[in-house]
């Protein structure tokens, strides 16, 4: 066989090599970046999801937080609630006790023991309303700690005079005393945002069905 020809098939066979490995590393190539991109896009998958499980749980944590500050106001709330009336009516019964040793019988020893009982209701009824005034002040805004302490503070006075027999003090104090006792309770309303939830239920609704509903 001449120089020639050999010389063309050597060509030739270096020819189909390096076509053949060109197009292998191509393909390895292309092979290896598919295999990164696919890699990259992993890590950009886990990235995400890490960061949207971290939201999530500090979301949830914030809900919990937020429910938990919601119910502890709740049960102050309603603790203020009861508490205020028992108060009022504890200082109902001191008035109707002392008053009633004045026009029947005063000094009368009768009336040693029922001013006594009456005297204790009080005072621990007046105690515990205060505490759940310094309960609210912790978790409750200004207005409703300012009504209330205003409103004990009256109430207070008027016991005083019952048991300094300041004859009708009660009486004459009543409205004032109604008027503050409603204060309290619009204040704790506020604070409940009932009086919101009312009127957003009246825009859809009939009055006579938003008592039911609301």
């Amino acid at each position: 066989m001449g120089t020639v020809t050999l010389w063309g098939l050597a060509t030739l066979a270096c020819s189909f090599v390096g076509s053949f490995l060109g197009s292998y590393f191509k393909k390895k190539g292309e092979n290896l970046a598919t295999h990164e991109d696919i890699s990259l896009l992993v890590d950009q998958v886990s990235a995400v999801t890490t960061t949207t499980k971290n939201i999530e749980a500090k979301i949830s944590n914030e809900v919990w937080q937020r429910q938990r500050r919601w119910e502890m106001k709740r049960d102050v709330l309603f603790e203020m609630t009861k508490k205020q009336a028992a108060f009022e009516d504890a200082l109902l019964n001191l008035n109707t006790v002392f008053e009633g040793e004045r026009k029947q019988n005063p000094g009368g020893p009768e009336w040693a023991e029922p001013k006594s009982r009456a005297s204790r209701r009080w005072n621990d009824a007046d105690r515990k309303f205060e505490e759940t005034i310094l309960l609210g002040r912790l978790v409750c805004g200004i207005p409703l700690v300012e009504a209330s302490k205003g409103f004990r503070l009256f109430a207070l006075k008027i016991s005083v005079g019952i048991t300094q027999n300041e004859s009708d003090i009660y009486v004459k104090s009543r409205r004032e005393l109604v008027t503050r006792s409603i204060a309290v309770g619009s204040a704790i309303r506020k604070e409940l945002e009932i009086d919101a939830a009312t009127e957003h239920c009246s825009l859809f609704v009939q009055p006579s069905m938003c008592s039911q509903r609301c």
